[in-house]
């Protein structure tokens, strides 16, 4: 777990220590930073007030508060990230990366290829690979997104909420935005396009 200062470049952090990691599947690494989110504040004036009649007031707003990004190496998607609030109710992000899905799913196929950032340089069978990006432009894409998402974002919450918490609770999450981006890269050689690299979703 490491704290990150403000402008802290955490993508490249978490970059570095993925490269050294020993850890083949699961957690290798929390980032702690300050962000903004939805919190219920209450001042103190609220807390001290003698009289029954006066209630305490809540006031909904968004304030700077620790979040937590869990680094995740995931056999389907490779490296993602769960971002979550450390405040109620513990509002979360799930980053991933379409690009690393289609290298999990190609080593599985054996098909072989080399890959520089997010861009695939060398492949083996291009045609095999295309397959693969494609099941992300399908319907059932959801249904893979919702899964990688219940398989680790329970895990992550428990520094706030053990199991046994979140079953007492009902406590459950509900993923009501899912973006993909598409992108299709071209390698180049002085100024001239020599073939296509093969991307997904992202």
């Amino acid at each position: 777990m490491i704290d990150c200062p403000a402008g802290q470049r955490k993508h490249e952090l978490a970059e570095e220590y993925l490269a050294k990691t020993r850890v083949s599947q699961g957690l290798f690494l929390v980032l702690v930073g300050r962000a903004q989110a939805p919190v219920w504040d209450v001042s103190a004036k609220h807390l001290h007030r003698k009289k029954k009649a006066d209630a305490p007031s809540l006031r909904w707003g968004r304030l700077y508060v620790n979040h937590y990004s869990f680094h995740i190496l995931d056999p389907d998607w490779g490296h993602l990230t769960i971002k979550i609030s450390g405040h109620p109710p513990f509002p979360a992000q799930v980053i991933l990366n379409g690009h690393e899905y289609v290298a999990c799913q190609a080593r599985k196929a054996g098909i072989a290829f080399t890959k520089e950032g997010n861009c695939f340089t060398t492949i083996s069978d291009a045609a095999g690979l295309a397959k693969i990006a494609d099941t992300l432009s399908e319907p059932r894409a959801i249904g893979r997104l919702s899964q990688v998402c219940e398989r680790w974002i329970y895990h992550c919450v428990c520094f706030a909420l053990d199991f046994d918490e979140q079953k007492r609770s009902g406590f459950r999450y509900q993923y009501s935005n899912y973006q993909i981006e598409y992108s299709r890269n071209l390698v180049f050689e002085g100024g001239r396009a020599h073939g296509p690299g093969v991307s997904g979703p992202h």
